[in-house]
C-alpha cells in the first residue's frame, strides 16, 4: 500500500507544485550546479523546495494519485488525506517534527511559525539521476598523499632490509619488487585541480601510430582552414566583389594590383550641320486668318503666345482676296469678345481640355472652353470686364499652379 509520504516524493519528481489540501503546498524550483570552493565539492543540478502555508486549495492531484495507487475511490482517498493532515497538526502542536521521505522536515519554531528543512541527500531532479557530489583535490592534498606514499615506501624498504639481515640473506643489487599501490577510497569520484607537472617523457617509449595519424590530421585541417579564413576577410575588404558582384582569379592574388583607368578624349568623326527649319512669318499667319478677326495669338514659343492686333487695312485686303469661311465651334459655349479671359491652356485633344475645365470648376473657377483656334481648344479660367475681377481670377488660377495669358 502506497503511503501519502511516498506519493508526495513521487509527485515532486514529476511536478513542480504539490498541494496538500487545507495544510499547504510544496513548490519546487530548478537550480543549476553549484561549487563550494571552501569544502572543495561540486553539487549537481537539482530542485530547491519551498513550503507555502497559503496553498490550501485542493487541486485533486494528491487525492487522485492516492486513489489510483491504492485502487480505492476518490472519497476514500480524500478521507485518508484528511486523517493524515489531522495527525500532522497534532504532531506540530505537541512540538514534534514531520518527516516526509525524500522531501524534508516540517516543524514549528519558537514563535510558532511553520519551518521547512529540505532533504539534502536526495535529488528530486530526474535529469540529474545518478549524479552525486564530486570532491576536488587541491595541490596541498596531492602533496600530503605523495608524502604518505613516500613514507610508506621507505618504511617497507627498511623493514625488508631488517628482515634480510636477520635471515642473513645476502643483499643483491637486484631491483626490489615494486610495492603495492595504496588506493584511497572516497565517497565520490575525485577530480584533480592543479595537478603536478608531468615528468619528462621516457625516450624508450614508442608512440602508437594511431596517435601520429591523429596529430597529422590536425595539421591538415589547419592548412585547409587558414586560407579560407584569410580570403574570407581579404576578398570583401580589398576587392569590389560586393559592389560589382563579379569575382575573378586576380582577386585571389594578394600581390596583384589593378592599373588605374585612363581616358582619352576623342573627336567627332562626322561633321554635323544645323539646318534651320522654315519659319512662317507673322504676315503669312495673319493671311491665313478670317477677315472678321481683330486679334491674333502669335506663337512666340511653346509656352508663350503674343496678342497681335490686326489693322483695319489688312482686314480689307484679306476680305477681298480670301474667301471668308465661317468657323463653327465644336461646343455650344460662347464668350463675350469685349471681356478679358485668362487663358490657362490650349489643347489639340478636346479630352485634355475637358479635364482642365473640370479641375478649374472643382476649385471654384468658371472654367470653360472659350473657342477652337487652328485646331486648338483654348481653356479660360474665367472672364471679367474689370481689371480687378480679372486680377482675382488670375491670382486664383496661379494659386493652383496654372500660368496663362489675357485674351480680350
Amino acid at each position: 500500500m502506497t503511503t501519502i509520504d511516498q506519493l508526495i516524493g513521487d509527485l515532486l519528481l514529476k511536478h513542480n507544485c504539490v498541494i496538500i489540501p487545507s495544510f499547504g503546498g510544496f513548490v519546487a524550483k530548478p537550480v543549476s550546479a553549484q561549487i563550494d570552493y571552501q569544502k572543495g565539492t561540486m553539487l549537481p543540478p537539482g530542485k530547491s523546495l519551498l513550503f507555502n502555508r497559503q496553498l490550501i486549495n485542493n487541486d485533486g492531484l494528491l487525492v487522485n494519485e492516492l486513489s489510483q495507487a491504492n485502487n480505492i475511490s476518490f472519497d476514500q482517498a480524500s478521507e485518508e488525506v484528511n486523517d493524515k493532515i489531522s495527525s500532522w497538526n497534532n504532531t506540530l502542536k505537541n512540538g514534534g517534527r514531520i518527516e516526509i521521505d525524500r522531501v524534508g522536515n516540517l516543524f514549528f519554531d519558537e514563535e510558532r511559525n511553520m519551518c521547512f528543512e529540505q532533504d539534502r541527500f536526495f535529488n528530486l531532479l530526474l535529469e540529474s539521476f545518478g549524479l552525486g557530489k564530486v570532491h576536488f583535490l587541491v595541490e596541498e592534498d596531492v602533496q600530503i598523499v605523495e608524502r604518505k606514499i613516500e613514507t610508506t615506501l621507505v618504511y617497507e624498504a627498511s623493514k625488508a632490509k631488517e628482515e634480510a639481515q636477520e635471515v642473513k640473506v645476502p643483499i643483491t643489487s637486484a631491483p626490489l619488487v615494486e610495492p603495492a599501490t595504496i588506493e584511497l577510497v572516497e565517497e565520490a569520484p575525485i577530480i584533480e585541480i592543479n595537478a603536478p607537472k608531468r615528468k619528462k617523457e621516457d625516450p624508450n617509449i614508442i608512440e602508437h601510430p594511431a596517435a601520429r595519424a591523429r596529430y597529422a590530421w590536425r595539421y591538415v585541417a589547419a592548412v585547409c582552414i587558414l586560407p579560407i579564413a584569410f580570403y574570407s576577410v581579404w576578398i570583401p575588404m580589398k576587392t569590389d566583389v560586393l559592389e560589382s558582384g563579379i569575382i575573378s582569379f586576380n582577386d585571389f592574388n594578394p600581390f596583384h594590383s589593378s592599373p588605374d583607368g585612363s581616358y582619352e578624349k576623342r573627336g567627332l568623326t562626322k561633321e554635323t550641320s544645323l539646318v534651320k527649319a522654315d519659319e512662317i512669318s507673322l504676315e503669312d499667319e495673319i493671311a491665313k486668318l478670317d477677315a472678321d478677326k481683330k486679334n491674333y495669338s502669335y506663337k512666340f514659343d511653346d509656352d508663350t503666345y503674343i496678342q497681335v492686333e490686326i489693322p483695319e487695312a489688312e482686314k480689307v485686303e484679306l476680305s477681298e482676296n480670301i474667301e471668308k469661311k465661317p468657323e463653327v465651334p465644336e461646343n455650344s459655349e460662347t464668350f463675350n469678345a469685349s471681356a478679358m479671359n485668362f487663358i490657362v491652356g490650349c489643347f489639340g485633344d478636346k479630352t485634355n481640355a475637358d479635364n482642365l475645365v473640370a479641375k478649374l470648376k472643382a476649385n471654384g473657377l468658371e472654367g470653360r472652353i472659350c473657342d477652337n483656334k487652328n485646331g486648338l481648344h483654348r481653356v479660360t479660367a474665367g472672364s471679367a470686364i474689370s481689371i480687378e475681377s480679372y486680377q482675382e481670377i488670375k491670382a486664383q488660377a496661379e494659386g493652383l499652379g496654372l500660368r496663362g495669358w489675357k485674351l480680350n
